[in-house]
C-alpha cells in the first residue's frame, strides 16, 4: 500500500511538472487567443457596449441591455438567435483587457479584477486560469518583458 502511494505521488508530481511546462504558450499565442472575435448584429452591439464600460462601469447584462436599448430577456433571445451568449462575449472582452492591463499597463491583480468587474480577486484569478492555464501573477512574471 505504501509503495502504491509513493508511485501515485511520483506520477502526480511528474505530470504536474509536464503540465506547467508543456501547456505554456508564447505571448503571441495568448494575444491571439485574447483577440475578440468579429461579431455582427446584437453581438457586436454588446461587445461595443462592453468596450465602452470596461474599466469604469458595471459589466452586468442588465446594464448592457439598458445601454443598447433592449430588455434583458430580449437581449438574451437575440443573442441566442445568433448562437451567442452574454457570458461568453463578456469573457472574451475581459480576457482581452486582462492581458492588456497586466502586461501593458502594469496594473496589480486587484486593480485588474476591479476594472474588469469581477466580484473579487479570486474570481478573476480563477477566470484567468481558465483562459490561460496560468495565474495572473505567473503570467505577468513570464511575459513582463513584452511590454
Amino acid at each position: 500500500m505504501i509503495q502504491l502511494q509513493r508511485n501515485y505521488r511520483n506520477d502526480t508530481i511528474s505530470s504536474e511538472g509536464e503540465f506547467s511546462q508543456s501547456d505554456v504558450r508564447s505571448y503571441e499565442e495568448y494575444l491571439s487567443l485574447a483577440r475578440i472575435p468579429h461579431c455582427e448584429g446584437v453581438s457586436a452591439r454588446v461587445v461595443n457596449a462592453l468596450h465602452a464600460r470596461v474599466g469604469h462601469a458595471d459589466l452586468s447584462i442588465d446594464k448592457i441591455a439598458d445601454d443598447i436599448g433592449l430588455s434583458k430577456r430580449t437581449l438574451q433571445r437575440r443573442l441566442q438567435q445568433q448562437n451567442a451568449n452574454f457570458a461568453q462575449l463578456r469573457d472574451d472582452v475581459r480576457f482581452h483587457y486582462s492581458i492588456k492591463y497586466l502586461i501593458d499597463d502594469h496594473m496589480s491583480v486587484d486593480l485588474v479584477s476591479k476594472a474588469l468587474d469581477f466580484s473579487d480577486r479570486t474570481s478573476f484569478t480563477n477566470a484567468f486560469k481558465r483562459w490561460t492555464g496560468l495565474s495572473p501573477s505567473v503570467f505577468r512574471k513570464l511575459f513582463r518583458d513584452y511590454a
